[in-house]
This record gives C-alpha cells, sequence and structure tokens, in this order.
C-alpha cells in the first residue's frame, strides 16, 4: 500500500471518527479506503472459495476449541491463547493476556474466550510492538 496525504474538512473527520468508534471500522484508514473504493466504483479483490472455505474451517476449529476449553474449571468463562490448538495461557482479563503473549516466541497466536457458545469477539489493539532482531 502507498500513504496517502490529504486535508480533510473537520466535520468529515469527526464523522470518520464516529465510524471509527462504533466499531465498524478499525481506523481512520479503512474509513478512506472504503470511501475511495465506493467512489471509484471498485470491487475489493474476493477470496477465492477454496481459501475462505479453509478459513472458515480453522475458525470452526478455533471455536470448537474455545467450546472444548469451557469444560476445564481454570479455562471456563477466560481468555485463552492456544497454538497449534495448544493452550498456552489463561487470564480472566484480556489485555494482561495480550501483553504477556506479545512476548512468546511462538507464531501464530490465537485468543479467544472459552465458553460453551463462542462467538467472534472484535479487539482493538493499539498497535504492534516489534522485537529488535539482534
Amino acid at each position: 500500500m502507498e500513504t496517502v496525504a490529504s486535508k480533510i474538512p473537520k466535520p468529515l473527520v469527526d464523522e470518520m471518527d464516529r465510524l471509527v468508534t462504533s466499531g465498524r471500522f478499525a481506523n481512520r484508514s479503512e474509513v478512506m479506503r472504503v470511501a475511495v473504493r465506493e467512489f471509484l466504483g471498485v470491487r475489493r479483490p474476493s477470496v477465492a472459495p477454496r481459501e475462505a472455505r479453509e478459513r472458515n474451517q480453522r475458525i470452526e476449529a478455533f471455536r470448537r476449541r474455545l467450546r472444548a476449553l469451557a469444560a476445564d474449571p481454570r479455562c471456563r468463562d477466560r481468555w485463552v491463547a492456544l497454538h497449534n490448538g495448544e493452550l498456552l495461557d489463561v487470564d480472566e482479563d484480556h489485555d494482561a493476556l495480550v501483553r504477556r503473549v506479545l512476548d512468546r516466541e511462538e507464531d501464530p497466536i490465537h485468543i479467544g474466550f472459552a465458553t460453551e457458545d463462542p462467538v467472534p469477539v472484535r479487539v482493538r489493539l493499539p498497535g504492534v510492538r516489534v522485537r529488535s532482531q539482534r
């Protein structure tokens, strides 16, 4: 992606911020990308059906794992961090768990709420910390 600078009137910026605050968009950049795509009539690149099916299968496997972990009293109604389906960490405080997970070497790590009926949770993180390679 390329960075494009522009000046936007304050009322429009306020409206963009309202959309971000509502949770509909992750940030102002996403609002701008969607608005420009819409204005130009450009469709967002679609995911190939096989890739979409595989992604949906991974999501469903993750939800099954969360349901299974909900049977364990140590994990029930708590945030859990998983790597390759294996439990790495558990905490009642989502932010504390995320902070600990960011210091781990495993990749990728998935975080979810262990309950009998897991639903997707939208989480906004302030930024990504990058470790220097020394």
